[in-house]
């Protein structure tokens, strides 16, 4: 079997490592600023993702981050841009804070397998005396008082660099004696599936893989996947300047109930890497490529509110990014093309769970090539 994929690493890696045969084809860069991949936050947590796979593909991805993160402290795997960051993936504690305890926790959080994040459900006066024991930074106390704050998630997710994990990818599939042929940047889109069938022929490939994920709307003529924009600010990590409790560990710290936080504005600060992410937004169908001035004024009073000194310490850079959201994802066999002498398995859609659920979602695809 040889296997044509188109737009993505990860499936591509999941092949050659069953010692499949690949030609991975990408119109863009992995690091291009474009890409949801590169500029995401990273964080491993089921978010506007409503397929009910989601939480076994989760699972099987925090498997694979739990590795990497145990490697990386062993020293058997580097990062890979030369040392400046601390690892591909790292544990940091996350907090999301609640109005009331009225929310059942998330599923995910009850589910046998996550005891590994060590998911608790903390009254605000424990959260803070968890803290200080454990030793990571949180907003104010004062802030989040006034805002009516009175319980808290607490767990302990892995967080992936994204743009090291991606050029770590790209150096296992340029290093693979399976790897057939490489294109990251060709500048090309499909007009539909039929042409990347007949370039599956025409390379001598009998199976081909789309996730190209949001060009799939147009690909696929698939008007149920729409574009939810995110905006988020990136500060330097190494340099950032706190009031209150400088000398803590970093922390996850993220919002949705009002009034700091909704489902289409949330709340959030995510350590990444050499970055620090703040935003944000959730805004299925707003196709603006650039962060809106009351965008700005809102995640910066974002960062101030969760600790940052934005008097001291101003964004390196802003990123807009649209995450491509379906009400339940697409990674299927295409039945129209069974007769074409390629099989095509589409694999996209997965909304705010990419870095969630990428290894998951590879291993079902790459099983689907197989059956």
């Amino acid at each position: 079997m040889t296997v044509l994929v188109v737009g993505s690493g990860v499936i591509a890696v999941e092949l050659i490592r069953k010692q499949v045969k690949i030609r991975l084809l990408s119109p863009r860069h992995p690091l291009h600023p474009s890409t949801c991949s590169v500029g995401a936050g990273g964080l491993w947590m089921p978010f506007h993702c409503d397929d009910e796979r989601t939480d076994q593909w989760a699972f099987d991805t925090l498997d694979e981050l739990m590795s990497y993160a145990c490697s990386v402290e062993s020293g058997s795997v580097d990062a890979v841009d030369g040392g400046a960051s601390k690892a591909l993936v790292e544990i940091v504690p996350a907090i999301s804070f609640k109005r009331n305890n009225s929310k059942a926790p998330p599923k995910w959080a009850t589910d046998r397998r996550s005891h590994i994040l060590k998911f608790q459900c903390l009254t605000i006066d424990d959260l803070y005396k968890e803290s200080l024991s454990q030793n990571f930074r949180l907003p104010g106390r004062e802030v989040m008082d006034h805002a009516g704050y009175s319980h808290s998630w607490l767990f302990h997710p892995p967080i992936v660099d994204s743009p090291n994990m991606l050029m770590h990818m790209v150096r296992e599939l340029e290093s693979s004696e399976y790897t057939e042929h490489i294109n990251l940047d060709t500048q090309k889109g499909y007009a539909n599936v039929q042409e990347i069938v007949d370039d599956a022929i025409k390379f001598g490939c009998d199976s081909l893989v789309n996730c190209t994920g949001l060009g799939s709307k147009a690909i696929c003529d698939d008007k149920s996947l729409i574009g939810a924009r995110g905006v988020l600010l990136q500060f330097d990590r190494p340099s950032c300047e706190w009031d209150g409790q400088p000398e803590r560990n970093d922390s996850v710290i993220m919002v949705e109930d009002p009034p700091l936080g909704s489902d289409s504005d949330p709340c959030y600060m995510i350590p990444r890497g050499k970055i620090i992410a703040v935003g944000g937004t959730y805004l299925e169908g707003d196709e603006q490529p650039e962060i809106r001035p009351e965008e700005m004024s809102k995640i910066m009073e974002n960062a101030r509110l969760m600790g940052i000194n934005t008097d001291r310490s101003k964004p390196i850079s802003q990123w807009v990014g649209f995450r491509p959201y379906r009400p339940r994802a697409r990674l299927e066999i295409d039945e129209d093309f069974r007769k074409s002498g390629v099989k095509v398995v589409h694999s996209f859609g997965y909304g705010g769970s990419g870095w969630t659920v990428f290894v998951g979602a590879a291993k079902e695809a790459v099983s689907l090539l197989s059956s």
